[in-house]
């Protein structure tokens, strides 16, 4: 898996596009780069500004690949803490959340997950 999408939670709008670097190991490197069809009122809600706070960064990630699905986690330049959770049907969720505050949507691989 190198690519996965993640969607608003109340909208189900496109929001970022999250990049994984190659070979799939569990240590990888990953970015988030402006979804295609991202909105201006997506860009500028809650979700955007904790996805794109700054300018793009690296991040490195943990990257599980088990027999339900793959799990990616990292935590970005302003401590929020991401998690992405990928299930065999090449779609699930992710979460962002620092201390009691949190944001989550849909998450899926266009691609699939077969790296």
């Amino acid at each position: 898996m190198n690519m996965i999408v993640l969607m608003t939670a109340a909208a189900g709008a496109p929001l970022a596009m999250l990049g994984l670097s190659t070979p799939a190991a569990p240590q990888r490197d990953c970015i988030f780069m402006i979804h295609p069809q991202i909105t201006s009122t997506v860009f500028e809600s809650k979700e955007g500004k904790i996805v794109f706070p700054d300018r793009p960064t690296e991040y490195p990630c943990s990257y599980a690949k088990g027999k339900s699905g793959t799990d990616i986690a990292f935590t970005n330049q302003k401590g929020w803490r991401f998690e992405v959770r990928i299930g065999r049907g090449d779609e699930g969720t992710w979460k962002a959340s620092l201390a009691d505050d949190a944001v989550s949507g849909r998450a899926f691989s266009p691609f699939g997950n077969g790296k």
